[in-house]
């Protein structure tokens, strides 16, 4: 994934002059924001944040790569021009207040979202826009989620 932003930064950027293209899922990065250093730092942060290390597998020694890109996607977000609008569920949201939701996203969302993603019986089409979504989600439902849990033990 580093790679391919890296290669991002060498091209040119393209302005095809659409409003569409500051919007998530249009296939380019929204807020225009291609630079790699932001983004790699950004991503050093948010491994900081959601405490990474916790994510290493004790039997295999490594981390799922679907963690890496959840932290990427979260990287990517954080680093969005806030006066921009990106996608979540389907929904065009203030990038100033998905920064401020991500912004809350700890270890546990991110192993929400990993389990719940794992768990999905359907296809899914977009998965960029649907790990966006379902990070934005796990910050209000993650109490809610271990309290039904604790229900159904009972």
């Amino acid at each position: 994934m580093i790679q391919y932003f890296q290669r991002m930064e060498a091209r040119p950027p393209i302005d095809t002059g659409k409003k569409s293209d500051m919007i998530a899922g249009s296939g380019s990065l929204e807020g225009k924001s291609t630079d790699c250093q932001s983004i790699i730092k950004m991503l050093d942060r948010v491994m900081l944040q959601v405490e990474y290390h916790c994510f290493i597998d004790l039997d295999s020694n490594h981390v799922d790569p679907l963690y890496k890109e959840l932290c990427l996607i979260i990287a990517e977000v954080l680093v969005l021009d806030p006066n921009s609008v990106i996608k979540i569920n389907g929904s065009n949201i203030s990038v100033r207040l998905v920064k401020e939701v991500y912004s809350q996203i700890q270890n546990d969302h991110v192993d929400l979202v990993f389990i719940n993603f794992n768990n999905v019986s359907h296809r899914v089409f977009n998965k960029r826009s649907y790990l966006r979504t379902a990070l934005y989600n796990a910050v209000f439902e993650n109490e809610s989620q271990a309290v039904n849990d604790m229900r159904r033990t009972r």
